[in-house]
């Protein structure tokens, strides 16, 4: 695992009083300073905070799963007005959240009501971390002092793709920038309410969208579409699983390989943020396309926001599922 929290530094910030900087108001009449720890909370929080909010978005590209922090990213998460996470989801965050949170923090995962994973799942995310320890072995000793836990909460951290389960953290992140910020609290009521109107819409869009196919299965990187399989009606098939950096045995190779000729796939789903070495391969394989869906863990195109990404793969998914 490449993450590498540098725990003298959170220990330099914190005893340095930079945690004492939180607000639980802004009293100078500025915008609201907010952190996000990646895409999809930055799009919300910025959607809400509209004009008077200034939004930083921790993880601006790479792997969102293992994102690092530098000693600046900390520093900002312990000025800020406003912190907003997801936990379980980056061990990068959660132990910075630990340190050197500001006083209004927000962790969505109860709004956002995430599954727990079967015990074949969270055994293989276990697999996945060990598998890296022992390429890493050097970084083992730092990672100890960090205080690091490899192991994931054992919930598919995924909500977003699945625009009801977004909507249901919306009146949440209105409520932290609120106590941010009294003085524009019915400026974010506001602005909640059409976010959640947009994300309305977007469901009625995939409902219509993804209804009667005639091959009703997508077949995958990796597992980030469960959410969204289950609330339209299509199932999902992964090459890896919900941990991207999981290995992919031949085996599942091969089970992927036998499911898609049987259930008459034909394309494949790749993603631009991630090698996509097997998926491709497989393809190849199988005589079959590769396309690319984009599970929105960052913003890979900065002209193409959360909606028009999520247009973009409803797009893909009717075409290749064949739905009328």
């Amino acid at each position: 695992m490449k993450r590498i929290i540098c725990a003298a530094a959170i220990a330099a910030l914190t005893l340095g009083g930079c945690s004492a900087t939180a607000k639980s108001g802004k009293a100078d009449g500025g915008k609201v300073e907010a952190v996000a720890s990646f895409y999809p909370l930055a799009y919300v929080t910025s959607q809400v905070g509209g004009d008077q909010v200034d939004v930083t978005n921790l993880t601006p590209s790479g792997e969102a799963h293992e994102v690092e922090l530098s000693a600046k990213d900390l520093t900002t998460i312990s000025q800020a007005d406003a912190l907003i996470y997801l936990s379980g989801f980056q061990a990068a965050v959660d132990d910075a959240v630990k340190e050197a949170a500001p006083k209004n923090t927000l962790d969505v995962a109860k709004a956002a009501k995430l599954k727990k994973l079967s015990a074949e799942e969270a055994t293989e995310h276990e697999a996945a971390h060990a598998h890296e320890g022992d390429h890493e072995g050097e970084h083992q000793g730092e990672h100890e002092a960090a205080g690091h836990d490899h192991h994931h909460s054992g919930f598919d951290p995924h909500f977003w793709l699945d625009p009801q389960r977004l909507s249901q953290v919306v009146p949440q992140v209105v409520a932290t920038l609120s106590q941010a910020d009294p003085d524009h609290g019915d400026t974010f009521k506001k602005n909640g309410k059409a976010l959640q109107d947009k994300l309305t819409d977007l469901d009625k869009q995939y409902r219509a969208g993804l209804n009667k196919c005639a091959t009703p299965t997508a077949v995958t990187a990796h597992e980030a579409y469960g959410y969204l399989a289950d609330r339209y009606g299509f199932e999902q098939v992964g090459v890896k699983g919900v941990d991207p950096e999981a290995e992919t045995s031949l085996t599942r190779l091969q089970e992927v390989s036998n499911i898609a000729k049987d259930k008459k796939v034909n394309v494949l789903f790749s993603e631009s943020a991630l090698g996509d070495k097997d998926t491709k391969t497989l393809a190849e394989q199988l005589g079959i396309k590769s396309e690319v869906l984009d599970p929105l863990e960052i913003q890979v195109d900065k002209n193409r926001d959360y909606l028009q990404v999520m247009h973009d793969n409803l797009e893909k998914l009717s075409k290749a599922m064949k739905c009328q």
